[in-house]
């Protein structure tokens, strides 16, 4: 008996699925996503802060230099030299960067009643912002958190704290907004 006259096991397979049966494809790209262990990788600690974001916070460098500048070797905690990118640090390491001991910023919170003229952003565009007005209130690089119109007025707040920050900012955290609304 052939193939042809349908005899089963005979015969060289085809190499193509039998019936419906859907093959993965990783010709276009679609490889497999590795699943990762991401609850080993997090701390326990939520004072502990990256590396990076210490040095960055400290004001030596942005976040990407400082991913470099500990990559080669200029950065120590506690006297050891840390080249590892993820490492986080503790509340009382002793931070090193070139040899000089480095601190982070302090937490900084400014609250502003904004007149009206004034634009919500940090940069420099046309027109006053409201960074002109609070640039003498602290040394920190604050950012507002939420914005308020050109054409409104009302109280803003400013910091350089994350976490204070995206609490505010989480639509899922249910921080109220009260809206007192006057027309001319």
């Amino acid at each position: 008996m052939n193939r042809q006259q349908g005899g089963k096991g005979k015969g060289k397979p085809s190499g193509r699925g039998s019936g419906n049966k859907r093959f993965k494809s990783y010709a276009r790209g679609n490889a497999p996503i590795k699943k990762t262990n991401t609850q080993a990788k997090k701390s326990g600690n939520p004072d502990e802060i990256r590396l990076n974001k210490y040095v960055a916070n400290a004001g030596v460098c942005s976040r990407r230099e400082a991913d470099v500048h500990i990559a080669t070797g200029l950065v120590s905690v506690n006297g050891k030299v840390v080249t590892e990118m993820g490492y986080k640090v503790k509340p009382g390491d002793e931070v090193r960067y070139d040899g000089a001991r480095i601190n982070p910023e302090p937490k900084a919170y400014v609250l502003l009643n904004k007149p009206k003229g004034f634009a919500t952003t940090t940069s420099e565009g046309k027109g006053r912002t409201v960074m002109d007005l609070v640039a003498n209130a602290t040394n920190a690089k604050i950012k507002p958190i939420g914005r308020l119109g050109r054409n409104s007025k009302g109280l803003l707040f400013f910091t350089n704290d994350d976490t204070i920050a995206k609490k505010f900012t989480n639509s899922k955290n249910g921080v109220a907004r009260l809206f007192h609304i006057e027309l001319e």
